[in-house]
C-alpha cells in the first residue's frame, strides 16, 4: 500500500475580487476570487505541479449568495480540495475592490463585515473541523484569518496552531497586518506575537512587522520572531533579498528580478505558497525561499491576486528549478 501523500490545509477568507484593468473601459469592474490564504493555497497547488507531493486544502465559510455558490468550483478548478468549505445559509461573501497606483502598489477597500467566515470557530460551532485539521500535516493561515474572528474564535484557531506545533506539523504564519480589521494596534500586536510564537514558520512581511514592533530592520524582526517561539522565519522584504533564521543562524535568500511589475496585489502570498510547496516536497529552507522569490516574481507582472495558471505552471518553472 502506498503511503498517505501528507494534507496541508490553507484557512481563512475567500472574497470576490474587483479590480479595473488598464485599457478597459472606463468603470469596467473585473471579477475573479482572492484572500490571502487562498492566493497562498492556489499558488502552493501550481507549484507541487504534478508530483503528487502533498493535498492542499482550504478552509472557509461563504455565503449562499450567487458569489459565494461559485466559490467552491473556482478552489477545485486550481486543483485545491474545497470540501471544507462552508455554504452557509443566509449568510452572506465578503467583496473587496483593488485600486492601484503608477507603481503598482495597491490600496483596497472592502465590503466583509458580514462575511460568512467571521463566523469560523465561533462558540459552539466547529468541534468536527477542529478535530479533523489537528489530524493534518500542516496549517496555514495569516493575521487578516485571526482580525476577522471574534476574540473567542481567535483563542480556538491559536490552541489549534499550539497543539498541532506540538506535534511536530508544519504550523506556517504570515502576520497580514491590516489596522483597519483590529479594535487596536495593540490587540494587533499581542495576537499576533501570540501567532508567531506557536509557529515552525513565520512568514511575515518586513513592513508589516516594523508597523507593529518597530524593528529596525529585518536582522532584528528574525530575532524577534524565533526569540517569541518560532523555530524558523523567513522575513520578506519586497523585492530585496529574505532573511531567513532559525537554529543554525541567520541566512540572506536574494530576491529575484521581476520582468515587469503592474500589480504586487499578491506578491507576498505567492511567494509563502511556493515556499511550502518546496518544504512539502522535500526542500531545504533555502531552496523554499528561492522558489518563493521566483513565484513572486512572476506573478506581480499580471493583474489579480491569481494570475493566468500559464504565468506559474510550466515544468522548469519556480519550483523545480529552485529544488533541484
Amino acid at each position: 500500500m502506498s503511503a498517505r501523500r501528507p494534507r496541508i490545509a490553507f484557512l481563512g477568507e475567500c472574497m470576490i475580487e474587483l479590480y479595473h484593468r488598464p485599457g478597459d473601459e472606463p468603470g469596467t469592474m473585473r471579477r475573479t476570487v482572492g484572500g490571502d490564504t487562498l492566493n497562498a493555497a492556489v499558488y502552493c497547488r501550481r507549484a507541487l505541479g504534478d508530483t503528487g507531493a502533498a493535498e492542499v486544502h482550504y478552509v472557509t465559510r461563504v455565503g449562499d449568495d450567487p458569489f459565494g455558490l461559485d466559490i467552491p468550483s473556482f478552489i477545485e478548478s486550481e486543483g485545491v480540495e474545497a470540501g471544507h468549505v462552508e455554504i452557509a445559509k443566509g449568510e452572506t461573501t465578503g467583496l473587496y475592490a483593488i485600486s492601484r497606483d503608477e507603481k503598482g502598489e495597491r490600496s483596497f477597500s472592502y465590503w466583509r463585515s458580514t462575511s460568512a467566515a467571521r463566523r469560523l470557530f465561533a462558540q459552539g460551532r466547529d468541534e468536527t473541523l477542529e478535530a479533523e485539521l489537528e489530524g493534518f500535516d500542516g496549517l496555514v493561515y495569516s493575521g487578516i484569518s485571526l482580525a476577522i474572528l471574534a476574540p473567542e474564535s481567535r483563542e480556538r484557531l491559536l490552541a489549534l496552531a499550539g497543539r498541532m506545533k506540538a506535534a511536530g506539523r508544519i504550523v506556517a504564519f504570515d502576520g497580514n497586518y491590516r489596522p483597519r480589521l483590529w479594535a487596536s494596534k495593540d490587540e494587533a500586536a499581542e495576537t499576533i506575537a501570540r501567532a508567531h510564537a506557536n509557529a515552525s514558520l513565520s512568514l511575515p512581511g518586513l513592513d508589516d512587522e516594523q508597523a507593529l514592533y518597530g524593528d529596525a530592520d529585518a536582522r532584528g524582526a528574525v530575532g524577534r520572531l524565533l526569540s517569541l517561539g518560532a523555530t524558523s522565519a523567513i522575513v520578506k522584504s519586497g523585492g530585496e533579498p529574505a532573511l531567513l533564521g532559525d537554529a543554525s543562524g541567520l541566512r540572506e535568500i536574494a530576491g529575484v528580478s521581476a520582468p515587469a511589475i503592474v500589480d504586487t496585489t499578491s506578491a507576498g502570498d505567492s511567494f509563502n505558497g511556493a515556499t511550502l510547496a518546496a518544504l512539502l516536497s522535500g526542500g531545504t529552507l533555502e531552496r523554499a525561499a528561492e522558489a518563493g522569490h521566483r513565484m513572486a516574481s512572476t506573478v506581480i507582472g499580471e493583474y489579480g491576486a491569481i494570475v493566468s495558471r500559464e504565468t506559474t505552471w510550466w515544468a522548469d518553472g519556480p519550483l523545480a528549478t529552485a529544488t533541484a
